[in-house]
């Protein structure tokens, strides 16, 4: 009880200490912090800046789950934030991205998919954004959807120059390669790369240069369900590890199917399979094959030369990425297959997740598995993530596959989540989910509408593990001045009024 007593004079004591030291005037300047703060001039304390604070005015749209609760989240850019002296603002639907270092400044390239544009905005090195501009914008004559996106960076896919991927899904149907450097850009200039072919592109992503040493080797997916439906498609070339030009157009056979018993065989060589025809974990040998003069094809002669040669039908095929950490590792490749939803008839009805290994002597030779699936009551009733709903978006690390939802078509009932696996699609984990805002929403609506865009490692170029970028595209935040902000009015055709966000994570695991 004594002690108690003194504790409390003490605390009584301390606190009157405080309240004087408080109530003094501030500011002066003074001999080591008299008036001041602690100090040899006594000037006021003034925080340091951070990375890691919200830089935008809307707080981040993600909640992050129990299990990740030391991950930390910072809204970055929101589309109402008006950044340097040209009042940029970044369009709706903020998808596929790259990220550059430019000294102690850096350059992000993201797709915004619904406005038909492509932003470029500059952060200083505390991540202040502090200018922004436009790329592409939608009155280039090949207008389409921007959708998934990858930076060839040519220290990591070869090459003299960085160029930005950016995959067009729909309308138009390219792969555009934009420079990131560019100081007068032209935002309606013809920027396809015709020898990549026209599919509906989601996204085209280059192999690291080392993985198959003087080759370019570009994986991407058609997200498509009609036609040949949907694609996994190959860009190689013999001539280098930056060809562009030169090479050839492949799309993926698989060599064996499921027997209806749990174990492979042999396909019937005059036979088209589609991913039904492929059980849960199980390993089957695919091969690329040629789409022989495929630059020169429409979209619709592509479609019919893919059926010609019993190309593997997949139920739309999405994002597309490879492991990181070692040349060996950039020749696992990853894809979403989003799926079709319930009641629709197909093979694939909420979407899986695939692991291809390719060959390290010959990239048009592999293995093929499906490692994550939503498929636990339907379709061949053998998937492992009974609330896996419309994968889209996916990034992966040396460690650990990150699955992003797109829930905007069908449901199983809650909001986009994110979800963390091991490499090979075990131990998954809910890491977060959009946060629906009803004030935001024009109608107050509690709908379901929101989705991911893609999520990038940034750790190495920013110098802390741990640090990703992720665009949210938040499609209930509407506003009639969100239109119009790529520069370019579309309105006769379709003009987006969709907001999007950029979020900062921290100390999420690589």
């Amino acid at each position: 009880m004594k002690i108690s007593r003194n504790f409390t004079k003490l605390f009584v004591a301390a606190s009157a200490v405080a309240l004087f030291a408080s109530c003094a005037e501030d500011g002066k300047d003074g001999i080591n912090g008299a008036d001041g703060a602690d100090g040899s001039d006594g000037q006021d304390y003034t925080a340091e800046q951070t990375m890691f604070e919200n830089k935008s005015s809307v707080e981040p749209l993600v909640s992050m789950a129990p299990q990740f609760n030391y991950v930390k989240a910072y809204s970055l850019i929101s589309t109402p934030d008006v950044i340097g002296d040209s009042n940029f603002q970044l369009a709706g639907s903020a998808d596929g991205a790259g990220f550059l270092k430019d000294e102690d400044e850096y350059i992000y390239v993201v797709n915004c998919e619904d406005s038909y544009a492509v932003a470029r905005i500059r952060l200083d090195k505390y991540f202040n954004p502090i200018a922004g501009d436009y790329l592409l914008n939608s009155g280039v004559a090949d207008y389409a959807r921007q959708c998934s996106a990858t930076m060839w960076e040519a220290d990591i896919h070869g090459g003299s120059s960085d160029l930005f991927l950016s995959a067009s899904e729909s309308i138009n149907y390219d792969v555009k390669g934009i420079d990131p450097w560019n100081t007068s850009p032209n935002p309606t200039a013809d920027y396809g790369l015709d020898a990549l072919g026209e599919f509906s592109w989601e996204n085209a992503v280059p192999l690291p240069q080392g993985a198959f040493s003087g080759k370019t080797v570009i994986i991407g997916g058609d997200d498509d369900s009609s036609g040949s439906q949907g694609q996994v498609v190959m860009y190689l070339s013999e001539n280098g590890d930056a060809d562009l030009d030169n090479g050839k157009v492949y799309v993926l056979k698989t060599k064996e199917v499921s027997n209806g018993s749990g174990s492979v065989m042999n396909v019937d060589t005059a036979t088209q399979y589609n991913e039904g025809n492929f059980d849960f974990g199980v390993e089957y040998a695919v091969e690329f094959v040629e789409l022989t003069n495929a630059a020169s094809m429409t979209k619709s002669e592509v479609e019919s030369a893919c059926n010609n040669v019993l190309a593997t039908q997949f139920m739309r095929v999405e994002d597309v990425d490879y492991q990181k950490g070692s040349d060996d590792n950039g020749r696992n490749v990853y894809f979403n297959v989003t799926g079709r939803g319930p009641g629709q008839g197909t093979y694939n009805d909420w979407g899986t997740v695939y692991k291809l290994v390719l060959d390290p002597s010959n990239p048009l030779e592999g293995t093929l598995k499906q490692i994550i699936s939503g498929n636990t009551t339907t379709n061949n009733m053998d998937g492992n993530l009974d609330e896996l709903q419309s994968p889209d978006n996916i990034c992966v690390t040396e460690n650990f596959i990150y699955i992003q939802e797109d829930p905007n078509s069908f449901s199983k009932g809650h909001p986009s989540y994110i979800y963390q696996s091991d490499i090979n699609g075990n131990n998954i984990s809910k890491l977060l989910e959009i946060v629906i805002r009803q004030d935001l929403d024009p109608n107050n609506s509690t709908g379901y509408s929101g989705e991911f865009g893609s999520l990038i490692d940034v750790s190495d170029k920013v110098g802390v593990a741990g640090t990703f970028i992720l665009a949210v595209q938040p499609h209930y935040w509407e506003s009639d001045d969100f239109k119009n902000l790529d520069g370019h009015d579309n309105s006769a055709f379709y003009e987006d009024d969709q907001a999007s966000q950029i979020v900062v994570l921290q100390n999420l695991p690589r």
